[in-house]
């Protein structure tokens, strides 16, 4: 009884969301602001080649399974490894099917049976460094200087503690903390999890090192205290006052570059914390 009809003339119907709508509604969905960035840039990529090749402006209800196929393929001869491509394929399928969702597209020209990913291979490609190469990374670094105390202790932060570069982007100054007697690092994992995780002597000195080295440089741009991220880019890349981290991608660089320099090739910052994990399990630690 207490139902109301509503006259046919009533009802709202709203138009559907623009692109730019629907990719900003797209991308906040997810919780985590890494995953946002990573949904944010792969959408500006794809974006950017589709404008490339069409000449003209994405509009995602125009785009065909030949664009997204064309996509693969440009990705591919540019080097990607298949686990990106597979990657940077699943974000835009996620984005037509949100869409379809949402009641905005009819059809997903990203289907995986429309644009098959590349295959994987059956082996990672990665690698862990031997004691000799970890010897040499480490010595590279000038720890009288900022930058180079600043990413001595980042990579040795993951040599030690076998962390993902996403949890080291996410240290802040209040993640060192004193408890039972020792001092240890408080470890955002995937899910929101924490993990205390117990800080070596080495790392603890080469982390008070840097900070010590950037006390000043925090102080004038505002971006200190216990809440300021823990790896802050360089001082004259700083805004006053915001306290932003290092990205995922700036930590990638740094590795690769350092690697290259050293001498023991190509080096990524899963490779550390494969490192660390290889020289546990020789050690028997248990899993």
């Amino acid at each position: 009884n207490n139902l109301q009809l509503i006259a046919p003339e009533k009802i709202q119907i709203l138009p559907p969301p623009s692109d730019a709508e629907l990719s900003r509604s797209f991308i906040l969905k997810s919780p985590s602001e890494e995953t946002r960035r990573t949904y944010r840039n792969t959408l500006l990529e794809f974006g950017r080649f589709y404008e490339k090749r069409n000449s003209f402006q994405i509009n995602f209800s125009k785009v065909s399974f030949d664009d997204v196929q064309a996509w693969r393929d440009s990705l591919i001869n540019e080097g990607k490894r298949p686990h990106t491509v597979s990657t940077k394929l699943a974000i835009i399928r996620s984005l037509f099917e949100y869409g379809r969702a949402l009641g905005v597209f009819e059809r997903n020209p990203a289907s995986a049976k429309l644009v098959p990913p590349p295959k994987k291979p059956k082996h990672s490609p990665g690698r862990a460094l031997t004691p000799q190469e970890v010897k040499s990374l480490l010595s590279w670094f000038k720890l009288e200087t900022l930058l180079g105390a600043r990413d001595y202790a980042l990579v040795l932060v993951m040599l030690r503690l076998s962390l993902r570069v996403s949890e080291v982007c996410h240290l802040k100054v209040s993640s060192i903390k004193w408890t039972s007697g020792r001092w240890v690092l408080v470890v955002k994992l995937k899910g929101g999890r924490e993990e205390l995780k117990p800080l070596p002597k080495d790392v603890k000195k080469a982390i008070d090192n840097y900070l010590a080295l950037d006390r000043e440089n925090r102080k004038t741009m505002k971006t200190n205290g216990v809440d300021a991220y823990l790896f802050q880019a360089d001082p004259n890349k700083r805004w006053f006052g915001e306290n932003n981290p290092l990205s995922t991608r700036h930590i990638w660089h740094l590795v690769k570059r350092y690697s290259k320099l050293v001498g023991i090739g190509d080096v990524s910052p899963h490779d550390l914390r494969r490192t660390a994990i290889t020289q546990a399990f020789k050690q028997r630690v248990p899993i």
